[in-house]
């Protein structure tokens, strides 16, 4: 069996997601940075990305409460908001001349109010899928 090689690669560009919802009566942005560390391709056309995502979450009334925990979360009670407004973002990169574009599709977003992180936001769990597409 032979190993897929691990190729170089260019960052051109990192646009952030930004995701804006209101839950209760806080307004809640979230912006999620798509960060590639590392590429994989037999050929020039396909390419196998790795990510890694980096979330940073913003209320408009940041409080005190439990600190965020993911063994916390079953034990809490989850939002699910309803999305107000979506810039799609997208990171950009170049291997061997041919650029490829990433992108986040969001397939779940809970909120826990009663918990938040040392900032007073609340804690943010996203499930995603991650799509490639060449330019």
């Amino acid at each position: 069996m032979s190993q897929i090689p691990r190729v170089s690669y260019i960052i051109e560009k990192i646009e952030p997601m930004v995701i804006n919802f209101r839950i209760e009566d806080e307004n809640i942005t979230v912006r999620i940075f798509l960060i590639p560390i590392a590429v994989y391709s037999q050929d020039i056309n396909n390419i196998t990305p790795i990510v890694r995502v980096v979330m940073a979450v913003d209320t408009d009334k940041p409080r005190l409460g439990e600190l965020c925990n993911p063994a916390k979360m079953v034990s809490h009670r989850a939002f699910i908001p309803s999305i107000n407004e979506v810039n799609e973002g997208g990171t950009v990169i170049k291997v061997n001349e041919k650029k490829f574009l990433l992108k986040l599709k969001i397939t779940n977003i809970n909120v826990y109010t009663d918990l938040r992180d040392e900032l007073g936001n609340p804690c943010v769990n996203i499930s995603w899928i991650l799509l490639t597409t060449a330019e």
